[in-house]
């Protein structure tokens, strides 16, 4: 190349193939690409390496243009690429490939444990939902919420269609502490809240979808309130609040998630999967008009009830006519719930016909922490672990660990406490007994409590007997009544006589001043062989 001196600096110019190792500050302008350098200069003289460092200039603009496009390789790359388009490769820019994926750090949520991210966050969840392209389905993407404390001082309100997903419980978490507040309501499409929700054809909050979040209340406030609200689920969240077991008593504003509907904009298809609720004086607290409501495989531990429903419900507020319907509890696991894990609470003032129905525990784990008030075992302030005192609810399948330890030890044995009490149904799971030969009058460990005051209790044991080649298949009815408890077995019997004689009585297994107890006994007959008796309980409570 030629030099040019212009001024102190050089330059030089030519073709591409004939480029050299330009010198400190030297300027090479490749005449047919269209391409400029500068010299690095030497080591010596502070340059990192050797060499020309090109800069970026208009002749550059197909391999810069490369750069910022993009299109799918597949996961062997350069190697063995795919094809994305009918011919070629479909081609997009690196900006329409970020915008997939949409950030509350974008709109300036910080997540830092200090910084006020109410605006940020609520700016982000109306632009996507709300806002000028509401109705365009192109604009409701998932909002991401990175992992971070995010501060907040007033409720966030969730529009319909959101899908806001976390790093994790524990690991993106929203906190309100300052606020006196809900950490979070549900608004429609025009950003009105609950009674407003809907006015002026204002599509109403549908289609939410919430996970991988903590939502924390650092007062004496609720998690979520889920208002007019259709077709939403949270999967995998913790909702958190700041309840003490120090002092154990209700607080009705301490609510984990709620629901408030109107009469013309009832809540229904709400699913929880998975999720953690823990440290408010009502984890659930569902009152007004809901249908198809689901706890899946969730964690209930830490508060006063569990969850209380229909309690608010009087038959005639807007909202609050017909109470909760459908609402089952299956897979769960409940620990350290100073009342019920599950109170169906009476209809007051609500005409007959009304209120809670179809409340239905399930395969859930009540641990022994359920329903003593914080003082464990045999303490005088037991309660039912369920209390169902409305219509048509039932468990099923569950298991009560408080049972299992008032009888387990025979040193302590303690009279039954409830499982199930009110109006409902408990069928509890098939277990195996052993029956032995030649004796009378002896405890088959299958026990129930007696009820409040011995009254109008139906206690129904499905059983198979097998001894030797005799096999008996019957049902066994225990009526618990104020005279006492008197029962009925209907039975058939192949290859013989089992010699086996089913009776039922009422015992005191503790110090209690009443019998408490329905304890089933067997007497069996010299046989030579024990018996072997599969037994399903079935109880109107």
């Amino acid at each position: 190349m030629a030099i040019t001196t212009i001024s102190r600096i050089q330059h030089r110019r030519g073709l591409a193939t004939d480029l050299p190792q330009l010198a400190a500050g030297e300027l090479g302008w490749v005449v047919d690409q269209q391409r400029l350098f500068i010299g690095n200069g030497t080591v010596a003289e502070g340059a990192p390496a050797v060499g020309n460092t090109e800069v970026v200039t208009s002749g550059q603009v197909s391999s810069l243009t490369t750069a910022l496009s993009y299109f799918y390789k597949g996961y062997l790359g350069n190697s063995t690429p795919i094809v994305t388009g009918a011919s070629g490769n479909f081609s997009r820019t690196l900006q329409s490939k970020l915008d997939d994926f949409v950030s509350v750090k974008d709109f300036g949520a910080l997540g830092d444990g200090s910084t006020n991210d109410t605006s940020a966050i609520q700016r982000a969840l109306d632009e996507l939902y709300c806002d000028t392209d509401k109705d365009d389905e192109r604009a409701r993407r998932v909002l991401y919420i990175p992992g971070g404390d995010y501060r907040i001082n007033a409720s966030l309100k969730i529009p319909p269609f959101a899908h806001v997903r976390g790093a994790g419980a524990g690991k993106t978490v929203i906190y309100q502490a300052t606020g006196n507040a809900t950490v979070a309501v549900f608004q429609d499409d025009e950003k009105n809240v609950y009674s407003n929700i809907g006015s002026s054809s204002a599509t109403t909050p549908t289609n939410i979808t919430i996970e991988g979040i903590t939502i924390q209340n650092g007062e004496a406030y609720g998690g979520v309130s889920i208002d007019n609200a259709t077709q939403v689920k949270f999967v995998r969240c913790e909702f958190k609040g700041s309840y003490a077991t120090s002092s154990p008593a209700d607080n009705a504003n301490s609510k984990g998630v709620t629901v408030r509907s109107t009469t013309a904009l009832p809540c229904s298809k709400i699913i929880f999967d998975s999720c953690t609720f823990t440290k408010f004086a009502r984890l659930v607290d569902i009152s007004f008009d809901v249908t198809n409501v689901r706890f899946l495989n969730c964690d209930f531990n830490t508060a006063y009830y569990g969850a209380l429903i229909g309690a608010e419900m009087d038959g005639s507020t807007n909202g609050l006519t017909n109470g909760p319907r459908d609402i089952q509890f299956s897979g769960n696991c409940w620990n350290t719930i100073s009342q019920q894990a599950i109170y169906v609470a009476p209809t007051a003032g609500a005409d007959a016909g009304t209120g809670p129905r179809n409340i239905i525990s399930h395969a859930n784990w009540y641990g022994s922490t359920v329903a003593n008030n914080f003082e464990g075992i045999g303490t005088l302030n037991e309660v039912p672990v369920i209390q169902y005192d409305n219509d048509e609810c039932s468990s099923a399948l569950d298991f009560f660990e408080r049972t299992d330890l008032r009888r387990t030890d025979g040193s302590s044995h303690m009279n039954m406490a409830p499982e199930v009490q009110g109006i409902g149904k408990l069928t509890n799971a098939i277990k195996q007994i052993t029956l032995l030969d030649n004796t009378s009058a002896t405890t088959t460990t299958i026990e129930f409590p007696a009820g409040s005051g011995a009254l109008g209790k139906s206690i129904t044991l499905n059983y198979k007997i097998e001894r030797g080649s005799t096999l008996r298949v019957g049902t066994f009815v225990i009526s618990v009544s104020a005279n006492g408890v008197a029962h009925d077995d209907t039975f058939t019997e192949s290859n013989g006589d089992a010699g086996v004689t089913l009776t039922a009585v009422l015992g005191r297994e503790d110090s209690a001043s009443s019998d408490k107890t329905v304890i089933v006994k067997y007497v069996t007959t010299s046989t030579g062989a024990n018996a072997t008796m599969d037994v399903e309980s079935t109880q109107l409570v």
